[in-house]
């Protein structure tokens, strides 16, 4: 059998696991994800710890040709109380294939989908990270596009892929003339926030947990704000350069009294 760190798995003979009611584009034929042992599917509410690196995902007969995953969170908190919310980009792997054998995780015979030629993600896996603002429960979805020989819809993908925040799952599948196959999401709530230390996958499907914290801490800014990536880092920044200041100033007024 075939496996790799990061999989994706669709398992068969569980109950339903599909989009999230009123999120386009959806679908209605399962997609199970499993983070290590733990199922991710029908909504479940995880721990942010347990999320932080790629999942598995698959199906449960084997696929012919060549899948795109995309993971997207289609809940961070506007800016302005009482607005929209909006998508933020979580993941757009493609490249997967079904394995040739089924293997069982969980108790389910499954097909994992793999990434054999380590074709790169357009955009790499960053792990849930939702803010203590409403809503403070996000739903993290899933979605498997079927981009065998299709060139057009990999390029509209890789396009799309570029920019993260302000995602729109719905216009970036119907540009790219696909269908989404296969569904799933699972819950991840500011409540169950509690890792110190969050790190983030920074390869493709197949690749190894080559991700820092800091790959994970930009995801987690995003999440609370959707300005972009680098504001989260440049508060550390600004913070240490104020708490500079008030050093020095109170160096000169030392300095001052006794010269006094």
């Amino acid at each position: 059998m075939r496996s790799s760190p990061s999989l994706i798995i669709t398992l068969a003979g569980v109950v339903s696991a599909f989009t999230p009611v009123g999120f386009q584009p959806a679908s209605t034929n399962n997609l199970t994800v499993a983070f290590g042992n733990t199922l991710a599917i029908n909504g479940v509410n995880l721990p942010k710890a347990e999320t932080q690196t790629a999942p598995t995902i698959g199906t449960s007969q084997p696929l012919v040709g060549t899948y795109t995953l995309m993971m997207v969170d289609p809940d961070i908190p506007p800016q302005i109380a009482g607005g929209a919310t909006s998508e933020l980009l979580h993941w757009l792997q493609p490249g997967l294939v079904s394995a040739n054998t089924s293997t069982t995780i969980g108790g389910m015979n499954v097909y994992e989908l793999i990434n054999p030629t380590n074709v790169s993600a357009i955009a790499t896996y960053i792990g849930p990270a939702p803010p203590n603002k409403s809503p403070t429960t996000h739903r993290y979805t899933q979605l498997l596009l079927n981009t065998t020989g299709n060139g057009a819809a990999l390029s509209t993908l890789s396009k799309a892929g570029a920019t993260r925040s302000n995602f729109n799952a719905v216009d970036v599948v119907k540009n790219a003339g696909l269908d989404v196959l296969f569904g799933n999401y699972f819950n991840v709530s500011a409540a169950t926030n509690t890792t110190v230390s969050a790190t983030g996958s920074g390869t493709s499907a197949s690749g190894g947990n080559g991700g820092s914290t800091a790959t994970a801490a930009a995801g987690a800014g995003t999440e609370g704000n959707s300005t972009g990536l680098a504001q989260s880092t440049a508060g550390v920044g600004a913070k240490g350069a104020g708490s500079g200041a008030i050093l020095a100033g109170l160096g000169a007024m030392a300095a001052a009294v006794i010269l006094l």
